[in-house]
């Protein structure tokens, strides 16, 4: 029985033994785990902290583009409001000169169109009558 007590005995020993190094690697998981923990968590804070400041930044080129956006959508209203004016003062213009050419439509017709013409047609023949005076005075003096 001696052999079996020696042979109890070293297997007691070899457990004690593997119990021994599982409780380290069991102790050493745990504290793996620990650092490994500690790690993410400042990982996720860094990387939180970083995208808050590219959140900020994107913020700012956000509102600076908005403020463009602004500016140019105000600049298209004063044109297009400068536009309708224009177009407005075109209309007017356009009814005033549609009414003039309706009162000249209406002097030319009919027999004041004839007694205008007759007039202009006196006119110039007494314009052409005196220029003619004016040139035989003319070399008459230089003679």
């Amino acid at each position: 029985m001696p052999t079996d007590t020696a042979v109890l005995e070293r297997a007691l020993t070899v457990m004690a033994i593997c119990m021994a190094i599982q409780t380290v690697l069991c102790i050493s998981g745990a504290i793996a785990a620990f650092v490994a923990w500690r790690r993410a968590v400042a990982a996720y804070e860094e990387a939180r902290s970083a995208a808050e400041a590219q959140l900020l930044e994107l913020r700012g080129y956000l509102d600076r583009l908005s403020a463009r956006v602004d500016e140019a959508t105000r600049a298209f209203v004063n044109s297009t409001s400068t536009v309708d004016d224009v177009v407005s003062d075109v209309r007017d213009a356009m009814g005033t000169v549609k009414s003039s050419v309706g009162s000249v439509a209406s002097v030319v017709t009919g027999p004041r169109a004839a007694l205008a013409m007759g007039l202009l047609k006196g006119f110039q023949m007494w314009r052409k009558h005196r220029a003619a005076q004016r040139v035989a005075a003319a070399v008459t003096s230089e003679l």
